[in-house]
């Protein structure tokens, strides 16, 4: 009888660890999600060929090419910066001459648990492109986070 007690606490104690342990596992990746969108019926397009890479804040190239001549395509997943506030990515569209989307957020760190540490999360605040085939962008979802949500809509 005397034992009763500690195993109940024992397993209260096990059951716990369990539920921080499922926390863990979830996804921690944070990524802008971005989709194309025909400008006048505003549907959903697949691009033949797509390539995609970062630029430094400068301007200048850096080693991250993200998607290389991927084909049939109807969105992407992007990193952004957790450093820096603001990122572009450079877009190359079949033969096309490339655009540049500039991407501005508020960085937010998210603390999970402490087993699991914290993310960093952002808000969008503007965003804007070059018109080379990009015609416009729509903010669809500001708060970039774990969910799989698009956020961006790219019009061609």
């Amino acid at each position: 009888m005397k034992r009763l007690p500690i195993i109940f606490i024992l397993s209260i104690i096990f059951f716990s660890a369990c539920k921080q342990d499922e926390t863990c596992r979830e996804s921690k990746e944070v990524f802008l999600r971005v989709g194309f969108f025909e400008s006048v019926t505003n549907k959903a397009v697949s691009i033949d060929s797509l390539t995609v890479f970062a630029l430094h804040q400068d301007g200048s190239a850096m080693d991250s090419l993200l998607y290389d001549n991927r084909k049939n395509i109807s969105n992407v997943i992007l990193p952004l910066n957790k450093v820096e506030q603001a990122s572009l990515f450079v877009m190359k569209l079949n033969d096309l001459p490339q655009d540049t989307l500039s991407v501005l957020y508020e960085n937010v760190e998210y603390f999970i648990s402490y087993p699991c540490g914290m993310i960093i999360t952002h808000t969008l605040d503007t965003v804007w492109s070059t018109h080379h085939f990009i015609k416009d962008v729509n903010m669809v979802h500001k708060n970039i986070n774990t969910t799989n949500v698009q956020h961006l809509q790219v019009l061609l």
